[in-house]
């Protein structure tokens, strides 16, 4: 690897992604996007907003997967563990009120809230850490 490609808050924009991805020089290869020289470094916020999240996390997670990217989790990945995990005494740690479920309508039409595949992309998140140190260039999130 020569060099980075740093790309953050995609928010449900695929073809945006896609486009950039292209206009950066990866290329579709062994099902996901590659390039020969660089990595994308991922500063998340994947989902919530705009409505392809399943479509944004098809491209990104093969990338993360295969080596051809890495990714730190944003706050609205976070926020989305937050608001599937149950809290010992009420509720869920991220409450379940009018905002909140506006704010992850996109994430939870795409994943239905509690199905398998909900739980899957929930436990994905988890594994993205909060930042990046990589000989001497530190990634992270705005928090």
């Amino acid at each position: 690897m020569t060099g980075y490609d740093i790309i953050g808050d995609i928010h449900g924009c695929a073809a945006e992604l896609e486009a950039l991805l292209n206009k950066l020089g990866y290329e579709q290869r062994g099902g996901c996007h590659k390039h020969p020289e660089r990595q994308v470094i991922f500063l998340g916020d994947f989902i919530d907003r705009e409505p392809k999240q399943k479509e944004v996390i098809n491209i990104v997670r093969p990338m993360i997967d295969e080596g051809a990217a890495k990714s730190v989790m944003g706050n609205h990945e976070f926020n989305a563990i937050c608001f599937a995990t149950k809290h010992k005494e009420h509720g869920y740690v991220r409450p379940h009120t009018p905002k909140n479920n506006d704010q992850h309508e996109a994430f939870t039409n795409a994943y239905k809230f509690g199905s398998n595949e909900h739980d899957e992309i929930i436990n994905w998140f988890k594994t993205l850490p909060v930042f990046l140190d990589i000989d001497g260039l530190l990634a992270v999130h705005a928090c």
